[in-house]
């Protein structure tokens, strides 16, 4: 295991002296940081837990290429029965509210498009691929209850504000706290007061992080999104869902990131959603987040009503192991 205690991009052969670290930290650290270096090399240490998978590397070549085909895109989806099964379950599912049923990968993307295809087998890659990975200080089934829970507030919400291709920030919201499996499998035994005294409380712990470890799980997760080829308005978004805590309003927040910050909030106000495994609490929320938005937390009672609707056969689709 690394020693994240030295002078990390020294360490990193990057050459020559890293630049003062000072100031408030920045949501995504540019590349010459020490705790850019960091974060790098947390990643590079866990590398064989996280690399994407072939089948995601694939979809991600059809999607970026000019001669990709709905007909290539479900043809690597069917290939994979587990997935195509699974994206089929969550098509089918209250979440589309579809008049007839979906039998076909092929339908699928008459019905939801080729990119609501796309962002939803990227979910269920992803959610399969990380939920293997495992931590003593971390409950993994809260942990996935909270992040499917999210991930559906973050659709509503966003099809709430006509955003194209909602599926995406489904996908955001499922990943938002991901650099919290990684930070907590790596450092458990150093982290394991602070996680116990935190409860769950999310504001809390992402405090926690930064003064202990110079960054929060958010930047992890960011950076992690980043190397798996996610674009770059979903992982900032991960990347800034705490942000409120430290820039102290210095840096904006995009449409996105304000919807992964309420999201994971009011996920976090109900106890089938919340991270903590002791029950719901006030997360804040930043009240600019609604402005953003051009929405009311007027709302909220209506979105929690919708998204506990869709909550169970979602959870069940994309992780059975996280339904208990």
């Amino acid at each position: 295991m690394l020693d994240y205690s030295t002078n990390l991009c020294a360490a990193s052969g990057d050459g020559g002296s890293a630049p003062p670290w000072q100031g408030i930290p920045r949501m995504i650290p540019d590349n010459t940081s020490p705790k850019r270096c960091t974060i790098d090399l947390l990643l590079d240490d866990v590398s064989m837990l996280i690399s994407p998978p072939e089948i995601l590397i694939r979809l991600h070549q059809v999607m970026d290429s000019p001669l990709s085909s709905t007909k290539a895109l479900a043809i690597i989806v069917a290939q994979d029965p587990n997935l195509s099964a699974r994206v089929l379950r969550i098509a089918n599912s209250s979440v589309y509210g579809l008049s007839q049923r979906v039998d076909t990968v092929s339908r699928a993307i008459t019905v939801i498009g080729t990119r609501g295809l796309y962002h939803l087998s990227m979910a269920v890659t992803a959610a399969q691929s990380f939920s293997q990975i495992s931590s003593s200080l971390v409950n993994i089934a809260v942990f996935w209850r909270h992040s499917v829970f999210s991930a559906l507030i973050a659709r509503n919400l966003a099809r709430r504000c006509r955003i194209l291709h909602p599926e995406r920030l489904f996908v955001a919201g499922l990943l938002h706290d991901i650099g919290s499996l990684l930070i907590y499998k790596h450092f458990a035994e150093s982290l394991q007061d602070i996680v116990q005294d935190a409860r769950g409380n999310e504001r809390h712990l992402a405090e926690y992080e930064r003064q202990h470890l110079g960054f929060d799980h958010a930047e992890v997760g960011a950076a992690l999104l980043k190397r798996w080829g996610l674009p770059e308005t979903l992982y900032t978004a991960v990347g800034s869902h705490h942000a409120y805590d430290h820039l102290a309003g210095q840096t904006p927040m995009s449409l996105e990131a304000a919807i992964v910050h309420l999201a994971d909030a009011l996920s976090n106000r109900r106890m089938e959603g919340s991270f903590s495994e002791f029950g719901a609490y006030a997360s804040h929320i930043d009240a600019s987040a609604w402005q953003i938005l051009g929405l009311d937390e007027g709302i909220v009672d209506e979105l929690w009503a919708e998204v506990g609707r869709q909550f169970i056969e979602t959870l069940e689709a994309i992780l059975p192991s996280a339904y208990v």
